[in-house]
């Protein structure tokens, strides 16, 4: 498997020399090979979200570099990071982010229309993702007239309509109750390995990180420590819970907030 993500030295400082400064992300480095489910976890505040943010290019870096699918995205002006997002990244969010007056369908079909994709094959690669991810039925309707779970599957088949090379979740489960919660990781988990989606995903959630592959666990700023799933999911979601508990009994470390 090729490496999908390779991130090196990344550090996010915020605030100006003289005013107070205070560094989000303090020096982290490590890559993703295609294929991969690797999830953020750490305490608020902790620098998770800010290296999401990096990664997704949704923030600027302070130092370090970032290569996605094999492209520097240092060598960008924002045009050409705009459309790389486009091409290359599916999001998806906690709060779903769905544009209320398109039906599903339109709200799926979206990142195709954008890149101006012939209508006949917008309508067969919707129908074939809607089909696998159970949402089909409801294809004409309106996200109001949707559950939670509908509509972060519709989110889910947006980022995923154009094909991109990183899926990027933001605590995709953090809106749904716990039914909803472990359908959908389930789903994503499926995608995963059938489809060989590579998908870095942040979360707060022992269950919901319990379905990934490898787990990322931020502190100050840093990379505190890493983990994988080696054995049953049950296994590893007691595992990740020994590592938080471990880690709320540690100190903060000083100058990082």
């Amino acid at each position: 498997m090729k490496t999908i993500l390779n991130a090196t030295n990344l550090t996010k400082v915020y605030g100006k020399k003289g005013r107070g400064l205070y560094t989000a992300v303090d020096n982290v480095s490590f890559s993703m090979k295609e294929g991969e489910f690797i999830g953020i976890m750490g305490p608020s505040g902790s620098g998770k979200t800010t290296l999401l943010n990096l990664v997704s290019t949704l923030d600027s870096i302070t130092e370090g570099k970032i290569l996605i699918d094999e492209t520097p995205l240092s060598t960008m002006d924002q045009d050409e990071l705009s459309d790389f997002r486009s091409q290359k990244l599916g999001f998806v969010f906690q709060d779903f982010n769905l544009l209320e007056n398109m039906s599903v369908f339109e709200n799926i079909a979206l990142p195709l229309s954008l890149r101006k994709t012939p209508i006949k094959a917008i309508e067969t690669m919707v129908h074939q993702l809607a089909r696998v991810l159970g949402i089909e039925s409801i294809l004409e309707k309106y996200p109001a007239e949707i559950s939670g779970g509908q509509k972060q599957r519709t989110a889910i088949a947006r980022a995923l309509i154009h094909k991109p090379a990183l899926i990027l979740a933001d605590e995709p489960t953090g809106a749904l109750d716990s039914k909803n919660a472990a359908t959908l990781m389930a789903t994503l988990a499926d995608l995963n390995k059938k489809q060989t989606a590579s998908i870095l995903m942040v979360t707060h959630d022992a269950q919901s990180a319990s379905y990934c592959s490898r787990l990322l666990f931020i502190k100050d700023g840093k990379i505190d420590q890493e983990l994988h799933s080696r054995g049953t999911r049950e296994q590893f979601y007691n595992d990740i819970l020994s590592v938080l508990s471990a880690m709320d009994r540690r100190p903060a470390a000083g100058g990082v907030r």
